[in-house]
């Protein structure tokens, strides 16, 4: 019997799991479950980075730097420093190709995502699983970073890079809401580095390839984009090869993201990588750049990136504005002349490339006990001509060296008294502006000089003789006047031993050269040497981070004080009559205690003036920065272009550092001499003058008061004026000449005889001369009315009376 295989049918089936309504009724519960306590776990752990990145003044995004502020001497500011060197441009001044570049190195969906893109998160993290290191921070982030400097402060509460990541996020949407993506470009492309201290795309634009952004080519764009990751490892400059790896990889995300087609893909490429830098000038002045070096000196450059400093200076702002404003108003008037030639500063444009030709100046004025700098103009304008002629540059001093040359005199056996020739000279004897003809004489500063026969070493000096100087030169020696103005200071241990070396042919910088002016009033002592421009240096929260060192005082005597007081009384001499006349009579500070000496080459093509008072030297130069570049104009003087610009200087300064006396030194004495023949004055020393009110001839004393080093005072009497003496001896024969008597004198006991005197016997003496009058008078000499030379005096006599005759 068959056994049935038939199952009852009636038999349900087990369903599988995942069929079950109650699996995802109880999947859904869970996932809300995780989700919910994921929200409250993210919500509770990103609170506070969310707080931090809410409390970000948004309105600051923009403020690139703290700058340090300088302030003078009194505390006035006068200007600040930036570190960085950039130049904010707007975003319309960008190319499109270059924000093309940037997106394609650096956010290819810039204009698409909301400040973070988690899309390039993904592929950052899928690459970097792979092996290849790749970054996900949009350009929205790198500008929040860098804008609020979140590393940085990361560092200083000790948080993760995660932790950090976070608040970039959080502000990264914050700034998205608050600014458009033109501008959020405009942000960053004016703050980002680009390496070799160029922030911003122009700068960086013309820091490597010399050009505004607008022109740069694709290629250049690329390798400016590809500066941003690595901004020092990639510099074109620097490591060319590398930057141009990088600058082909960014030209072919381009091509990837459709910004360019192969074949211009590939074209760039082949182009070659070719810099030009013309980097920004960061600085507005040449005063600025010295105090901004020595800025970095003090702190050192990463001091400086800290900001906010207050950098106390030794600049007094009013003799620093004085001096730029004389300055420029004294170039203006030579470049207004009918006579001057060259290119104007008016008609100058920086656009054509070239180097500025038009004339320049520079101003240089210091505290001559410490070396601190009380104003400093290196050039006429910075932003056109940034050569600082104080640091840098040299020139002939012209007639400006004749206190150094005239010092080599005094301190040998000559005196201000010495006689010397002033009579034309053939200029081979020199050998400066030609070889034919007589020697100028352009040091008088006068259209038409005269020559005067023989004259004291103090008028030649006064008036700037060039012949006479040159005989005086003869007379001291050029090894002693080289070693002289060397011990000044001024760079002589090269020059060669020629006469041209007695008109000032030498070159000397500013600075040597109002160190080396700075010894007359120091009584013959070097002064300090090294400069001072910053006194000390403060942070944003008032510490002293800086303060220079006071350095000893130099006692090195260059010159002794009797010939300090000798040049120093023939340039306030010269001041009041001689080439530089008019120099004190603009000054405020009267009577004046100073000096100084004004100077003008023999080719006109530079000018000086350097003088001091008891405390302050100023030196001031005009001329041209180019080499042979020929004169300012015919007849360029220094008492036209460089001694009004002294003289404004020098009044901005009398407030603060005016009053005082130099003091004539013990081993100084005076005596009076005669003029003409440098011997001691007597009451016989006259000569015939013109009245100019009266038009008519008088006698004139010609004795003088003058300074000798102390047993140096001559001792004979002038023999000029002496008449001749018994042995018929000719009358300019030197009583010193004669031979000593063996008996011993009789010793007077008064000045004159005792007595009557009918035959106007007195003795010669040198105190019968008088300041005020030239001589006094005890009677009246009748040989006074002989002693009139050439002249044409006449005596008025009363018309005879008719003569009557009796028969």
């Amino acid at each position: 019997m068959a056994v049935s295989q038939n199952r009852p049918r009636n038999k349900t089936r087990k369903r599988r799991f995942y069929k079950r309504k109650g699996f995802w009724l109880g999947l859904l519960l869970l996932i809300l479950v995780v989700g919910v306590t994921g929200l409250i776990f993210a919500e509770r752990y990103t609170r506070g980075f969310r707080e931090r990145a809410a409390g970000y003044d948004l309105e600051k995004i923009n403020i690139l730097e703290v700058p340090s502020v300088i302030l003078d001497r009194n505390g006035k500011e006068i200007g600040r420093i930036f570190v960085e060197n950039r130049s904010i441009i707007p975003i319309d001044a960008v190319p499109e190709r270059f924000i093309n570049a940037l997106c394609a190195g650096e956010d290819s969906r810039f204009f698409e995502h909301k400040g973070v893109d988690f899309i390039g998160i993904g592929r950052a993290v899928k690459l970097n699983l792979e092996g290849n290191r790749q970054g996900a921070s949009t350009i929205t982030q790198q500008l929040a970073r860098n804008a609020y400097n979140l590393k940085e402060e990361a560092l200083r509460r000790g948080e993760s890079e995660t932790d950090r990541k976070l608040v970039e996020i959080f502000l990264s949407f914050r700034i998205e809401r608050r600014y458009n993506k033109r501008e959020i470009l405009e942000f960053y492309l004016n703050r980002i580095c680009f390496g070799s201290n160029f922030f911003g795309i122009r700068s960086a634009s013309l820091g490597y390839f010399g050009k505004e952004p607008k022109d740069l080519t694709v290629a250049e764009c690329a390798s400016l984009v590809t500066l941003i990751k690595y901004p020092e490892g990639r510099s074109p400059i620097n490591n060319p090869e590398v930057n141009r790896k990088g600058r082909n990889y960014v030209l072919g995300r381009m091509v990837e993201e459709g910004f360019l087609t192969l074949a211009e893909g590939e074209k760039a490429k082949a182009e070659p990588l070719v810099v030009n830098p013309q980097p920004l000038r960061r600085g507005t002045s040449h005063l600025y750049e010295r105090i901004a070096e020595g800025t970095a000196l003090a702190l050192g450059n990463e001091g400086m990136a800290e900001g906010g400093f207050k950098i106390h200076t030794t600049i007094l702002s009013e003799a620093q504005d004085a001096a730029q404003k004389a300055l420029m108003g004294a170039l203006a008037r030579a470049e207004a002349r009918p006579d001057y030639t060259h290119q104007k500063y008016a008609d100058y444009r920086k656009e054509s490339g070239k180097p500025p030709e038009y004339l320049q100046g520079a101003v240089l004025m210091i505290d001559h006990d410490n070396g601190e700098v009380l104003a400093h103009v290196g050039g006429r304008d910075y932003s056109q001509a940034p050569y600082d002629f104080i640091e840098f540059g040299k020139r002939p001093l012209g007639t400006a060296f004749y206190p150094f040359l005239y010092a080599a005199g005094m301190c040998g056996n000559q005196s201000p008294a010495s006689v010397v020739d002033d009579e034309a000279m053939d200029n081979r004897a020199v050998m400066v502006g030609g070889r034919e003809g007589i020697l100028g004489e352009w040091g008088m500063e006068v259209a038409s000089p005269v020559y005067e026969g023989k004259i004291t070493a103090r008028r030649a000096f006064e008036q700037s003789k060039i012949a006479a100087t040159v005989r005086f030169s003869n007379m001291v020696g050029l090894q002693r006047i080289a070693q002289t103005a060397e011990a000044f200071g001024l760079p002589m241990h090269r020059a060669e031993l020629l006469p041209r070396m007695a008109v000032g042919w030498e070159e000397a910088s500013m600075k040597q050269v109002v160190n080396a002016m700075s010894v007359f009033p120091r009584a013959g002592r070097a002064g300090v040497g090294k400069l001072v421009y910053i006194d000390r240096i403060e942070d944003s929260a008032g510490r002293l981070r800086y303060r220079r060192d006071y350095p000893i005082l130099n006692s090195r005597q260059v010159v002794d004080d009797a010939t300090a007081w000798q040049i120093h009384s023939m340039m306030a001499g010269s001041c009041v009559r001689g080439s530089s006349q008019g120099a004190v009579d603009g000054l405020y500070e009267r009577p004046f205690p100073g000096a100084g000496k004004g100077g003008s080459t023999h080719d006109f093509a530079d000018t000086w003036f350097v003088g001091y008072n008891k405390r302050v030297t100023c030196g001031v130069w005009t001329g041209f920065l180019q080499a042979g570049a020929g004169m300012i104009y015919p007849g360029a003087f220094s008492r036209d272009l460089s001694m009004p610009v002294w003289q404004a200087a020098m009044n901005a300064i009398a407030p603060s550092f005016g009053g005082g006396q130099l003091q004539m030194p013990e081993s100084v004495v005076e005596a009076q001499i005669c003029t003409l023949s440098g011997q001691r004055a007597t009451q016989f020393c006259q000569k015939m003058m013109e009245d100019k009110a009266s038009g008519k001839m008088r006698s004139t004393s010609t004795g003088v008061p003058e300074y000798f080093r102390r047993g140096s005072e001559p001792t004979a009497f002038c023999s000029k004026h002496s008449g001749t003496n018994s042995d018929g001896m000719p009358h300019d024969v030197a009583i010193a000449s004669l031979p000593a008597l063996s008996e011993i004198p009789i010793i007077p006991k008064g000045p004159v005889i005792i007595g009557e005197d009918p035959y106007h016997a007195e003795v010669p003496i040198s105190s019968a001369v008088s300041k005020e009058s030239g001589m006094i008078r005890r009677r009246t000499n009748v040989l006074d009315s002989l002693d009139v030379g050439d002249g044409d005096a006449k005596i008025d006599l009363p018309p005879p009376q008719r003569l009557e005759i009796d028969e």
